[in-house]
């Protein structure tokens, strides 16, 4: 019965942070750069308007970091079962960030899921 019990947002919230510390440091730019992807995308598509002056992003452009920002953090969450997996994921997300979505943001956070793909890849062997 206990492992059913339903924990509070504050306990997921601390575990949470507990495992981001104890992830292997090639994994960090990776969900570093989808995160932030995922979180100018959101700002972008929500204020459209404003972001499009502040951050120079449209709301399509918002869009495609959130979508691509998810993909690199689930390829995050792939790498923690598979490096090399993980990794073509992370690399396809960021190779996407700097093609697709473009712009500062996401050169920025293409380049920084890349190269911890790229890291990962390379530790796996």
């Amino acid at each position: 019965m206990a492992a059913a019990a339903i924990r509070s947002w504050p306990a997921r919230a601390a575990s949470t942070w507990r495992a981001l510390g104890r992830m292997p440091s090639y994994q960090l730019p990776i969900v570093l750069g989808g995160a932030l992807a995922v979180f100018a995308g959101a700002v972008a598509f929500v204020a459209a308007v404003v972001a499009e002056r502040v951050l120079g992003v449209s709301w399509v452009r918002g869009l495609l970091l959130v979508a691509f920002g998810a993909l690199a953090l689930i390829g995050y969450k792939v790498m923690r079962a598979n490096v090399r997996n993980g990794s073509v994921v992370g690399a396809i997300a960021g190779v996407a960030l700097l093609a697709v979505a473009g712009g500062a943001v996401g050169l920025v956070t293409g380049l920084l899921v890349f190269a911890g793909a790229m890291w990962g890849l390379l530790k796996s062997f």
